[in-house]
């Protein structure tokens, strides 16, 4: 039996692992610069219009794929984590949201099969300091939007 000690192993890759090692850190950096700049942007909408409603994303609703959410009454939304729910904010009263579905599965002839629909504006009516869930129907392929 042959064992491969690890300090030549090392000698060996370095280069290797001094790739590996940068992308650890610099996909680490962009993370927390990421991250820092969300909060800092739903602290500066929560500042400029209090009482706005969150509208998380995803949830029972939506399984296999993924709801993406482009544009709020036409401009970037505010989006915000906690723990390992995402969502946006919204000013209350009615907003025309725009969004798109998406999912992947196994296929027959090819390896993944994917389906995108939309992007499809909807127009979501919200109250003021209320939280919503926005997901998809796999069933009936449609979005789905309910107070939570």
């Amino acid at each position: 039996m042959h064992f491969i000690d690890l300090t030549t192993l090392f000698r060996q890759n370095i280069y290797i692992f001094l790739i590996m090692g940068a992308v650890c850190a610099g996909a680490l950096v962009f993370n927390i610069i990421r991250f820092t700049s969300m909060k800092s942007a739903g602290r500066a909408f929560l500042a400029s219009h209090p009482g706005a409603a969150k509208i998380y994303i995803g949830g029972r609703a939506v399984s296999w794929g993924a709801v993406t959410v482009h544009s709020v009454d036409g401009e970037t939304p505010v989006f915000f984590t906690e723990k390992i729910k995402t969502g946006f904010y919204v000013i209350p009263g009615s907003r025309m949201v725009e969004m798109s579905f998406t999912s992947s599965r196994p296929g027959i002839i090819y390896k993944t099969v994917t389906k995108t629909i939309g992007p499809v504006k909807k127009e979501l009516i919200t109250r003021p300091d209320t939280e919503y869930k926005l997901g998809f129907n796999d069933k009936e392929e449609i979005f789905t939007f309910e107070e939570t």
